[in-house]
């Protein structure tokens, strides 16, 4: 992909809002393409995380399999996907398979937070929108609680 293209991608997600167009182009320079046709794993449960991935096209299923049903979701561009992947270490906790022909671009851990610990401004930005998320996610799963209690 070009890094026009990248830097486009990049700007359309929260977690690089505060991000320079230099530094963009710098994450566009140290990300990896990655192609998937229909059914190819982006990654497993279980795996190692080394970074994150930002779709950019195509369609992505993720399924939890310690959730009852599979609990499976969707995923659209441009999304940005395994995020926690740039900060820990932890293991992924769901699988990705591509649903059709899809394009991504991988970001790794260590160039990632280079950057931040560069520019701490953008680190404090980084680690807001995070939180953000997880406060939304955490909601979302308070929300569900409530539909199976009482």
């Amino acid at each position: 992909m070009d890094e026009a293209a990248a830097v486009a991608a990049f700007g359309e997600l929260d977690i690089f809002a505060s991000f320079s167009d230099d530094q963009l182009r710098l994450l566009a320079f140290v990300a990896e393409d990655v192609s998937l046709r229909a059914g190819d794993t982006l990654y497993s449960a279980g795996e190692a995380a080394d970074g994150a991935y930002v779709l950019v096209s195509g369609a992505l299923e993720a399924s939890h399999p310690e959730t009852q049903g599979g609990g499976r979701f969707r995923i659209e561009p441009v999304a940005l996907v395994g995020e926690l992947g740039l900060m820990l270490t932890r293991p992924r906790a769901a699988t990705i398979k591509a649903m059709r022909t899809s394009t991504a671009l991988f970001v790794p851990r260590e160039p990632f937070l280079k950057l931040l610990r560069n520019h701490p401004e953008l680190a404090e930005d980084v680690a807001q929108t995070l939180r953000a998320e997880l406060v939304r996610y955490l909601d979302s799963i308070a929300q569900l609680g409530g539909r199976f209690s009482g």
